[in-house]
Protein backbone atom coordinates (compact mmCIF):
# COMPACT_ATOMS: atom_id res chain seq x y z
CA UNK A 1 0.00 0.00 0.00
CA UNK A 2 3.06 2.33 0.70
CA UNK A 3 4.55 1.52 -2.65
CA UNK A 4 0.97 2.25 -4.38
CA UNK A 5 0.69 5.49 -2.48
CA UNK A 6 4.04 6.81 -3.17
CA UNK A 7 4.16 5.81 -6.98
CA UNK A 8 1.01 7.90 -7.06
CA UNK A 9 2.41 10.79 -5.17
CA UNK A 10 5.14 10.49 -7.61
CA UNK A 11 2.72 10.40 -11.30
CA UNK A 12 0.52 13.24 -10.10
CA UNK A 13 3.77 15.22 -8.94
CA UNK A 14 5.42 15.12 -12.43
CA UNK A 15 2.05 15.70 -14.20
CA UNK A 16 2.00 19.00 -12.06
CA UNK A 17 5.46 20.05 -12.38
CA UNK A 18 5.35 19.63 -16.00
CA UNK A 19 2.31 20.92 -16.66
CA UNK A 20 3.59 24.16 -14.65
CA UNK A 21 7.01 24.15 -16.35
CA UNK A 22 5.74 24.59 -19.95
CA UNK A 23 3.24 27.42 -18.21
CA UNK A 24 6.80 29.34 -17.07
CA UNK A 25 7.62 28.75 -20.41
CA UNK A 26 5.06 29.52 -23.04
CA UNK A 27 3.42 31.86 -21.15
CA UNK A 28 5.04 35.56 -20.73
CA UNK A 29 4.85 38.63 -18.03
CA UNK A 30 4.81 41.98 -19.56
CA UNK A 31 8.60 43.52 -20.23
CA UNK A 32 10.28 46.20 -22.17
CA UNK A 33 10.19 44.50 -25.40
CA UNK A 34 7.22 44.09 -27.56
CA UNK A 35 7.09 40.71 -30.35
CA UNK A 36 5.09 40.00 -32.74
CA UNK A 37 2.47 37.47 -32.48
CA UNK A 38 2.70 36.05 -35.79
CA UNK A 39 -0.06 34.27 -37.04
CA UNK A 40 -1.83 32.57 -34.90
CA UNK A 41 -4.02 28.61 -35.25
CA UNK A 42 -3.06 24.78 -35.03
CA UNK A 43 -1.13 24.75 -38.13
CA UNK A 44 2.12 26.41 -36.51
CA UNK A 45 2.36 23.82 -34.17
CA UNK A 46 3.92 22.03 -36.65
CA UNK A 47 6.31 24.33 -37.08
CA UNK A 48 9.60 23.14 -35.12
CA UNK A 49 10.26 26.76 -33.96
CA UNK A 50 7.23 27.17 -32.50
CA UNK A 51 8.16 24.54 -30.32
CA UNK A 52 10.80 26.40 -28.75
CA UNK A 53 9.48 30.60 -30.15
CA UNK A 54 6.04 31.45 -29.19
CA UNK A 55 5.17 32.63 -32.91
CA UNK A 56 6.73 32.31 -36.58
CA UNK A 57 7.58 35.64 -36.63
CA UNK A 58 8.77 36.73 -33.06
CA UNK A 59 9.86 40.43 -34.69
CA UNK A 60 10.61 43.08 -31.75
CA UNK A 61 7.98 45.79 -32.39
CA UNK A 62 9.48 47.73 -29.63
CA UNK A 63 9.37 51.46 -30.71
CA UNK A 64 6.86 51.23 -33.61
CA UNK A 65 4.05 52.96 -33.39
CA UNK A 66 0.82 52.91 -32.29
CA UNK A 67 -2.08 53.03 -34.63
CA UNK A 68 -5.32 55.30 -34.01
CA UNK A 69 -6.93 51.82 -34.08
CA UNK A 70 -4.79 50.46 -31.37
CA UNK A 71 -2.90 48.23 -33.86
CA UNK A 72 0.71 47.63 -34.27
CA UNK A 73 1.39 46.81 -37.59
CA UNK A 74 4.46 44.50 -37.88
CA UNK A 75 7.13 45.70 -40.21
CA UNK A 76 8.95 42.05 -40.89
CA UNK A 77 5.05 40.03 -41.72
CA UNK A 78 3.41 43.19 -41.89
CA UNK A 79 0.54 41.39 -39.62
CA UNK A 80 -1.13 44.14 -37.43
CA UNK A 81 -2.06 43.32 -33.98
CA UNK A 82 -4.04 44.77 -31.36
CA UNK A 83 -1.39 46.37 -28.34
CA UNK A 84 -2.77 44.11 -25.92
CA UNK A 85 -1.99 41.17 -27.67
CA UNK A 86 1.21 41.84 -28.35
CA UNK A 87 3.83 39.43 -26.76
CA UNK A 88 6.05 40.49 -24.02
CA UNK A 89 9.60 39.22 -22.78
CA UNK A 90 10.28 37.38 -19.44
CA UNK A 91 9.83 34.01 -18.14
CA UNK A 92 7.27 33.44 -15.42
CA UNK A 93 10.34 32.49 -12.87
CA UNK A 94 8.58 32.01 -9.72
CA UNK A 95 6.10 29.59 -11.92
CA UNK A 96 9.22 27.56 -13.09
CA UNK A 97 10.35 27.26 -9.62
CA UNK A 98 7.28 25.74 -8.08
CA UNK A 99 7.69 23.23 -11.26
CA UNK A 100 11.45 22.69 -10.63
CA UNK A 101 10.53 21.82 -6.76
CA UNK A 102 7.19 19.27 -7.79
CA UNK A 103 10.28 17.71 -10.22
CA UNK A 104 12.27 16.86 -7.56
CA UNK A 105 9.98 16.03 -5.08
CA UNK A 106 8.64 13.56 -8.44
CA UNK A 107 12.47 12.23 -8.86
CA UNK A 108 12.63 11.56 -4.75
CA UNK A 109 9.29 9.41 -5.18
CA UNK A 110 11.09 7.53 -7.63
CA UNK A 111 14.41 6.89 -5.68
CA UNK A 112 12.07 6.56 -2.75
CA UNK A 113 10.40 3.33 -4.83
CA UNK A 114 13.18 2.10 -6.14
CA UNK A 115 15.28 2.00 -2.79
CA UNK A 116 11.77 0.22 -1.11
CA UNK A 117 11.76 -2.54 -3.91
CA UNK A 118 14.65 -2.91 -5.25
CA UNK A 119 13.43 -1.95 -8.75
CA UNK A 120 14.78 1.31 -9.99
CA UNK A 121 12.00 0.98 -12.78
CA UNK A 122 9.61 0.36 -11.14
CA UNK A 123 7.56 3.07 -12.09
CA UNK A 124 8.30 3.21 -15.59
CA UNK A 125 5.38 2.70 -17.95
CA UNK A 126 5.50 -1.42 -19.63
CA UNK A 127 5.04 0.10 -22.78
CA UNK A 128 8.51 2.25 -22.53
CA UNK A 129 9.90 -0.28 -21.57
CA UNK A 130 8.60 -2.93 -23.81
CA UNK A 131 9.93 -0.22 -26.57
CA UNK A 132 13.06 -0.28 -25.29
CA UNK A 133 13.58 -4.12 -25.15
CA UNK A 134 14.23 -3.75 -29.13
CA UNK A 135 17.52 -1.86 -28.37
CA UNK A 136 21.05 -1.75 -26.87
CA UNK A 137 19.42 -0.31 -23.43
CA UNK A 138 16.71 -3.46 -22.91
CA UNK A 139 18.69 -6.55 -24.30
CA UNK A 140 19.29 -9.45 -22.04
CA UNK A 141 20.53 -9.16 -18.91
CA UNK A 142 20.15 -5.21 -18.82
CA UNK A 143 18.21 -3.50 -15.80
CA UNK A 144 15.11 -2.76 -18.27
CA UNK A 145 15.02 -6.14 -19.44
CA UNK A 146 15.19 -7.82 -15.73
CA UNK A 147 11.97 -5.32 -14.62
CA UNK A 148 10.16 -6.81 -18.13
CA UNK A 149 10.95 -10.30 -16.78
CA UNK A 150 9.78 -9.53 -13.30
CA UNK A 151 6.45 -8.13 -15.03
CA UNK A 152 6.01 -11.25 -17.07
CA UNK A 153 6.58 -13.52 -14.16
CA UNK A 154 3.76 -11.31 -12.54
CA UNK A 155 1.68 -11.66 -15.64
CA UNK A 156 1.43 -8.18 -15.52
CA UNK A 157 1.75 -7.67 -19.43
CA UNK A 158 -0.70 -8.49 -22.19
CA UNK A 159 -2.41 -7.72 -25.13
CA UNK A 160 -0.45 -5.07 -27.20
CA UNK A 161 2.39 -5.13 -25.25
CA UNK A 162 2.89 -8.61 -24.87
CA UNK A 163 2.54 -8.99 -28.66
CA UNK A 164 5.60 -6.39 -29.28
CA UNK A 165 7.66 -8.21 -26.60
CA UNK A 166 7.55 -11.46 -28.11
CA UNK A 167 8.47 -10.08 -31.71
CA UNK A 168 11.90 -9.06 -29.44
CA UNK A 169 12.08 -12.10 -26.99
CA UNK A 170 11.86 -14.68 -30.25
CA UNK A 171 15.17 -13.31 -31.15
CA UNK A 172 17.11 -14.42 -28.15
CA UNK A 173 16.00 -18.06 -29.01
CA UNK A 174 18.51 -17.98 -31.68
CA UNK A 175 21.95 -19.05 -31.49
CA UNK A 176 23.88 -15.78 -30.72
CA UNK A 177 26.84 -17.26 -28.32
CA UNK A 178 25.21 -15.63 -25.16
CA UNK A 179 24.60 -17.65 -22.31
CA UNK A 180 20.98 -18.36 -20.73
CA UNK A 181 19.46 -15.69 -22.55
CA UNK A 182 17.54 -18.49 -25.07
CA UNK A 183 15.97 -20.04 -21.99
CA UNK A 184 14.77 -16.93 -20.13
CA UNK A 185 13.18 -15.80 -23.29
CA UNK A 186 11.42 -19.34 -23.84
CA UNK A 187 9.93 -19.22 -20.44
CA UNK A 188 8.83 -15.89 -20.81
CA UNK A 189 7.69 -16.63 -24.26
CA UNK A 190 5.67 -19.59 -22.48
CA UNK A 191 4.11 -17.04 -19.66
CA UNK A 192 2.91 -14.96 -22.89
CA UNK A 193 1.11 -16.79 -24.33
CA UNK A 194 -1.49 -16.56 -26.38
CA UNK A 195 -0.31 -13.11 -27.25
CA UNK A 196 3.10 -14.72 -28.01
CA UNK A 197 1.77 -17.14 -30.67
CA UNK A 198 1.55 -15.14 -33.73
CA UNK A 199 5.63 -14.65 -33.18
CA UNK A 200 6.09 -17.76 -32.45
CA UNK A 201 4.51 -18.81 -35.44
CA UNK A 202 6.87 -16.70 -37.63
CA UNK A 203 10.07 -17.67 -35.88
CA UNK A 204 9.07 -21.34 -36.23
CA UNK A 205 9.06 -20.78 -40.67
CA UNK A 206 11.99 -17.58 -40.26
CA UNK A 207 14.21 -18.53 -37.42
CA UNK A 208 17.66 -20.83 -37.02
CA UNK A 209 17.88 -24.10 -36.36
CA UNK A 210 18.02 -23.57 -32.80
CA UNK A 211 15.03 -21.13 -32.70
CA UNK A 212 12.72 -23.32 -34.70
CA UNK A 213 13.69 -26.30 -31.98
CA UNK A 214 12.94 -24.32 -29.35
CA UNK A 215 9.66 -22.81 -30.92
CA UNK A 216 8.72 -25.88 -31.59
CA UNK A 217 8.86 -27.43 -27.85
CA UNK A 218 6.60 -24.20 -26.64
CA UNK A 219 4.07 -24.42 -29.44
CA UNK A 220 3.32 -28.31 -28.69
CA UNK A 221 3.45 -27.81 -25.02
CA UNK A 222 0.97 -24.84 -25.53
CA UNK A 223 -1.17 -25.31 -28.99
CA UNK A 224 -3.40 -28.68 -29.76
CA UNK A 225 -4.29 -27.46 -33.01
CA UNK A 226 -1.77 -28.40 -35.01
CA UNK A 227 -0.05 -26.79 -38.32
CA UNK A 228 1.89 -28.30 -40.89
CA UNK A 229 4.53 -26.16 -40.06
CA UNK A 230 4.84 -27.87 -37.08
CA UNK A 231 4.40 -31.46 -37.90
CA UNK A 232 7.47 -30.73 -40.19
CA UNK A 233 9.07 -29.38 -37.23
CA UNK A 234 8.27 -32.42 -35.52
CA UNK A 235 9.11 -34.49 -37.33
CA UNK A 236 12.66 -32.87 -37.43
CA UNK A 237 12.87 -33.09 -34.05
CA UNK A 238 12.74 -37.36 -33.80
CA UNK A 239 16.16 -37.09 -35.22
CA UNK A 240 19.20 -37.51 -32.65
CA UNK A 241 20.00 -33.56 -31.72
CA UNK A 242 22.40 -34.17 -28.64
CA UNK A 243 24.67 -32.27 -29.45
CA UNK A 244 22.90 -28.56 -29.89
CA UNK A 245 23.85 -26.08 -28.41
CA UNK A 246 20.73 -25.40 -26.23
CA UNK A 247 20.63 -29.01 -24.90
CA UNK A 248 19.05 -28.17 -21.64
CA UNK A 249 16.12 -26.75 -23.43
CA UNK A 250 15.71 -29.46 -26.04
CA UNK A 251 16.11 -32.40 -23.31
CA UNK A 252 13.12 -34.76 -24.27
CA UNK A 253 12.15 -32.96 -27.15
CA UNK A 254 12.36 -36.35 -29.38
CA UNK A 255 9.67 -37.58 -26.81
CA UNK A 256 7.55 -34.81 -26.77
CA UNK A 257 7.56 -34.26 -30.74
CA UNK A 258 6.88 -38.08 -30.37
CA UNK A 259 3.79 -38.07 -28.12
CA UNK A 260 2.47 -34.80 -30.11
CA UNK A 261 2.73 -36.39 -33.54
CA UNK A 262 0.81 -40.00 -32.48
CA UNK A 263 -2.08 -37.26 -31.38
CA UNK A 264 -2.37 -35.94 -34.71
CA UNK A 265 -0.79 -38.47 -36.79
CA UNK A 266 -3.83 -38.87 -39.14
CA UNK A 267 -3.72 -35.18 -40.10
CA UNK A 268 -0.31 -36.32 -41.86
CA UNK A 269 0.33 -39.73 -42.19
CA UNK A 270 2.66 -39.48 -45.25
CA UNK A 271 5.56 -37.50 -42.99
CA UNK A 272 5.58 -40.02 -40.28
CA UNK A 273 6.21 -42.53 -42.94
CA UNK A 274 8.78 -40.85 -45.24
CA UNK A 275 10.90 -40.85 -42.80
CA UNK A 276 10.86 -44.72 -42.17
CA UNK A 277 14.06 -45.34 -43.55
CA UNK A 278 15.94 -42.06 -42.35
CA UNK A 279 19.46 -42.09 -42.44
CA UNK A 280 19.15 -41.30 -38.65
CA UNK A 281 18.51 -44.35 -36.81
CA UNK A 282 16.54 -42.26 -33.64
CA UNK A 283 14.19 -40.83 -35.87
CA UNK A 284 13.68 -43.99 -37.98
CA UNK A 285 13.14 -46.54 -34.68
CA UNK A 286 10.74 -43.75 -33.31
CA UNK A 287 9.04 -42.86 -36.74
CA UNK A 288 8.03 -47.02 -36.96
CA UNK A 289 6.91 -46.69 -32.64
CA UNK A 290 4.69 -43.99 -33.90
CA UNK A 291 3.39 -45.95 -36.68
CA UNK A 292 2.39 -48.30 -34.46
CA UNK A 293 0.92 -46.37 -31.64
CA UNK A 294 -1.11 -44.60 -34.19
CA UNK A 295 -1.99 -47.73 -35.44
CA UNK A 296 -1.12 -47.24 -38.86
CA UNK A 297 -1.96 -50.91 -40.72
CA UNK A 298 -0.71 -49.91 -43.88
CA UNK A 299 3.13 -50.08 -42.62
CA UNK A 300 2.69 -53.46 -41.00
CA UNK A 301 4.62 -55.35 -42.72
CA UNK A 302 7.39 -52.75 -43.01
CA UNK A 303 7.58 -51.68 -39.01
CA UNK A 304 7.34 -55.39 -37.56
CA UNK A 305 10.27 -57.14 -38.31
CA UNK A 306 12.54 -54.10 -37.47
CA UNK A 307 10.92 -53.54 -34.03
CA UNK A 308 10.69 -57.40 -34.02
CA UNK A 309 14.74 -57.31 -32.74
CA UNK A 310 13.98 -55.24 -29.95
CA UNK A 311 12.10 -57.39 -28.19
CA UNK A 312 14.68 -60.01 -27.81
CA UNK A 313 16.50 -60.47 -24.71
CA UNK A 314 19.61 -57.98 -24.92
CA UNK A 315 22.00 -55.36 -23.13
CA UNK A 316 19.83 -51.84 -24.50
CA UNK A 317 17.75 -50.44 -22.05
CA UNK A 318 14.34 -49.86 -22.57
CA UNK A 319 14.27 -50.36 -26.09
CA UNK A 320 11.43 -53.73 -25.59
CA UNK A 321 9.67 -51.70 -22.94
CA UNK A 322 9.06 -49.33 -25.84
CA UNK A 323 8.32 -51.85 -28.77
CA UNK A 324 5.97 -54.13 -27.42
CA UNK A 325 3.09 -51.67 -26.45
CA UNK A 326 4.03 -50.16 -30.27
CA UNK A 327 3.58 -53.74 -31.46
CA UNK A 328 0.33 -54.41 -29.66
CA UNK A 329 -1.26 -51.25 -30.88
CA UNK A 330 -0.89 -52.08 -34.56
CA UNK A 331 -4.08 -54.03 -33.51
CA UNK A 332 -5.06 -57.19 -35.27
CA UNK A 333 -2.94 -56.86 -38.40
CA UNK A 334 0.02 -57.03 -36.62
CA UNK A 335 -1.24 -61.06 -35.44
CA UNK A 336 0.26 -62.70 -39.03
CA UNK A 337 3.51 -60.10 -39.10
CA UNK A 338 4.32 -62.05 -35.48
CA UNK A 339 3.25 -65.23 -35.88
CA UNK A 340 6.60 -66.17 -37.62
CA UNK A 341 8.27 -65.51 -34.11
CA UNK A 342 5.79 -67.70 -31.38
CA UNK A 343 8.67 -70.35 -31.91
CA UNK A 344 11.60 -68.38 -31.81
CA UNK A 345 14.74 -69.44 -30.11
CA UNK A 346 15.15 -66.61 -27.85
CA UNK A 347 12.66 -66.84 -25.13
CA UNK A 348 12.08 -62.83 -24.42
CA UNK A 349 10.94 -62.47 -27.86
CA UNK A 350 8.77 -65.89 -27.87
CA UNK A 351 6.85 -64.69 -25.06
CA UNK A 352 6.21 -61.53 -25.89
CA UNK A 353 4.81 -62.42 -29.16
CA UNK A 354 2.51 -65.54 -27.49
CA UNK A 355 1.42 -62.50 -24.80
CA UNK A 356 1.05 -60.17 -27.30
CA UNK A 357 -0.66 -62.61 -30.22
CA UNK A 358 -3.01 -63.96 -27.39
CA UNK A 359 -4.25 -60.59 -26.03
CA UNK A 360 -5.21 -59.34 -29.66
CA UNK A 361 -7.20 -62.40 -30.46
CA UNK A 362 -9.08 -62.60 -27.06
CA UNK A 363 -9.47 -58.57 -26.47
CA UNK A 364 -11.80 -59.68 -23.39
CA UNK A 365 -8.79 -60.98 -21.23
CA UNK A 366 -6.61 -58.98 -18.43
CA UNK A 367 -3.02 -59.37 -18.71
CA UNK A 368 -3.19 -61.82 -15.38
CA UNK A 369 -5.86 -64.26 -17.05
CA UNK A 370 -3.86 -64.90 -20.57
CA UNK A 371 -2.00 -68.44 -20.62
CA UNK A 372 1.48 -66.14 -22.20
CA UNK A 373 1.86 -64.24 -19.55
CA UNK A 374 4.31 -61.34 -21.09
CA UNK A 375 7.67 -61.44 -19.77
CA UNK A 376 9.22 -59.01 -17.12
CA UNK A 377 10.41 -56.55 -19.53
CA UNK A 378 9.88 -53.38 -17.12
CA UNK A 379 9.50 -52.46 -13.64
CA UNK A 380 7.21 -49.41 -14.03
CA UNK A 381 3.94 -52.11 -14.51
CA UNK A 382 3.07 -56.14 -14.69
CA UNK A 383 1.30 -54.83 -17.97
CA UNK A 384 3.57 -52.61 -20.14
CA UNK A 385 1.28 -53.01 -23.30
CA UNK A 386 -1.03 -50.76 -21.97
CA UNK A 387 1.88 -47.79 -21.12
CA UNK A 388 1.13 -44.81 -23.59
CA UNK A 389 3.92 -43.29 -25.91
CA UNK A 390 5.39 -41.08 -23.15
CA UNK A 391 5.88 -43.12 -20.44
CA UNK A 392 7.45 -46.47 -22.03
CA UNK A 393 9.90 -43.75 -23.83
CA UNK A 394 10.97 -42.99 -20.46
CA UNK A 395 9.06 -39.58 -20.32
CA UNK A 396 7.88 -40.15 -16.52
Amino acid sequence: MQELITTWTMAIASLIATLLLLLAIYTWPRGERRRCPGHRGWRTLWNPSRWIRRSECWQDLTGVPIASTGDVRCPECGRSTPIERVLRDGRRIRLGVIGAVLGVIAIGSQIGVAAHSGRPLRSIPTLALVMLSNTAIGEHRTVVRKEIEQRVGDGAIAGFNARRLADVLVFDLRADGRKWNANEAADALGRLWPDSKDALDRELVEGDVQSRKIVAVILRSRDQTGSMELFIASVDDLRDDGDASAGWLLQGNARDAGEYLIDHYWEAPELIRAVLDSDDAQQRRIAMVICGFAGDATVVERVIPVLIDELRDNDIWGDARLAAPAVFKFGPPAIEALRPYVDDPDRQLRETVRSIIERLEHPDRAWDECENRLPRITSTTHDPLVLDFWTAAGGR
